[in-house]
């Protein structure tokens, strides 16, 4: 059992902690979303970069079975704390993504699945062996039939060959003016580069761009996010700085360190 320690920030509270101790704590229904980056069962010590990094173990012992299970009892916990109408993202990758979702069929209900979405990104190496590994999957799962869904914040460019065909009256099947459209559920957002100011040092941390369009999309100003495998917090910040109030812990002191100090600058500055 993680000791439970807590910051206060302007929008929100910050913890450190195993979720599975904190999240009995929280008043249900009070989060209309919850975006969760947990670990994703690569059997690897999750390195960062810099003099002294960041590190966390992604190792398990024993099968793919009791990793999921350590997931979905904390998912179970997590799902009384949405808004009727709130949403879960879960963000995973090839390793164990098919795995969850089947159990988060069972939880949570097939009918309450909405989309498998796609993180595309280009970095690292290209395999020899196989088509190279280039984007996450997130797990996109409402709590009721009814739910926030905001595309039009978050629209993308129509292609130039799109908007010349638009210009062109026999082929037109879009307004000319109509430059771009709702999302589709592959995104394409780069990740963070080895110079970005962004960068942290912390392993597998998620570039803000990515968290905003989440929060933009499925939830209102003054609404609840929370991430309770916060890492670096990539999370907070972007429910922050679009004006959302939320919750983050995680079991790394590293890493809430990484995020306290990163969300007190973001208290300080405002970006």
């Amino acid at each position: 059992m993680t000791n439970l320690s807590t910051w206060e920030f302007q929008a929100g509270t910050l913890a450190h902690c195993d979720c599975v101790d904190w999240l009995p704590k929280i008043q249900p229904e009070s989060i209309q979303l919850i975006a969760v980056d947990p670990p994703f069962f690569t059997g690897k010590l999750r390195v960062g970069a810099g003099e002294s990094p960041a590190a966390y173990p992604d190792s398990w012992r024993g099968s793919k079975t009791k990793y999921v299970d350590w997931l979905l009892e904390r998912i179970r916990l997590m799902i009384p704390l949405l808004e009727l109408d709130g949403s879960l993202l879960v963000h995973l990758d090839w390793h164990a993504v098919h795995a969850v979702k089947v159990a988060l069929d069972d939880l949570m209900g097939e009918d309450h699945f909405q989309n498998e979405i796609v993180w595309r990104y280009q970095t690292g190496g290209a395999s020899k062996k196989r088509f190279s590994r280039k984007h996450d999957t997130l797990l996109w799962y409402t709590r009721s039939d009814a739910w926030k869904f905001y595309p039009e914040r978050i629209p993308i460019p129509r292609t130039e060959k799109a908007l010349e065909r638009a210009r062109n009256p026999k082929g037109a099947r879009i307004a000319s003016e109509d430059t771009h459209k709702y999302p589709e559920d592959v995104i394409s957002i780069p990740q963070l580069n080895p110079m970005s100011n962004e960068r942290t040092g912390y392993p597998t941390q998620k570039p803000v761009e990515l968290m905003e369009l989440f929060v933009k999309a499925l939830t209102d100003p003054g609404d609840g996010v929370a991430d309770f495998f916060c890492g670096s917090g990539t999370t907070p910040v972007a429910a922050a700085r679009l004006g959302r109030r939320w919750l983050a812990c995680d079991s790394s002191k590293e890493a809430v360190e990484i995020a306290r100090k990163r969300l007190h600058s973001l208290d300080r500055n405002g970006n």
